[in-house]
């Protein structure tokens, strides 16, 4: 065990704020994915506090950043589950409207290509909010944030199995509503120059 986090599981609030900070992007990140930025500091900033209450109880089972990482999405579902019993509907759209876009393309720049990019990204946009939180939580952790499968199961309490069904079914479904696009616009992208 390393000296900063030896002297953090004493009770030296300054050696665990010196191991957090080096991961608030990364923690950042996390809960961006799941809350939306506007609420993503709160979540951050209450799993802090979570972390230092059970730091004496961090066994070093999993790694620090890991440990992070689980409180971190663990504080957010609550957050989320909070809303959904308050605002008594499923939330839509602004937790990865501010995740998802769509670069323009400079070889394409005529309003037709425009549109159409803009319409896949509501489509993708749409498709992702319609996931169950847990495969929308394992798409947006493993491509928004870049965790490995092994991190993902540990940030989310589940076996790398699992991990690896959800994004399967949260990319079928993914696939499924972009083959719907590709249908409702037929042939116009074969015609295109």
């Amino acid at each position: 065990m390393n000296q900063l986090l030896r002297q953090a599981r004493d009770g030296d609030m300054e050696a665990f704020a010196a191991l957090f900070e080096p991961l608030r992007a990364k923690l950042f990140a996390v809960a961006c994915r799941l809350v939306g930025p506007s609420d993503a500091d709160d979540v951050v900033m209450e799993a802090f506090l979570k972390a230092w209450r059970a730091l004496p109880r961090f066994g070093g089972r999993a790694t620090l950043s890991t440990w992070l990482c689980r409180i971190v999405h663990n504080q957010a579902m609550d957050m989320l589950r909070q809303r959904q019993r308050r605002a008594g509907r499923e939330l839509r759209g602004e937790d990865t409207e501010a995740v998802l876009t769509v670069t323009e393309d400079p070889a394409q720049p005529t309003a037709a290509a425009q549109a159409m990019r803009g319409e896949t990204a509501d489509i993708v946009r749409e498709a992702v909010d319609e996931l169950p939180d847990p495969h929308r939580s394992a798409l947006m952790m493993r491509y928004a944030d870049d965790l490995s499968y092994a991190e993902i199961a540990a940030a989310s309490g589940v076996s790398i199995g699992t991990v690896m069904s959800r994004l399967f079914n949260a990319k079928r479904k993914l696939r499924q509503a972009l083959d719907a696009l590709t249908e409702d616009i037929g042939g116009s992208i074969k015609e295109r120059p």
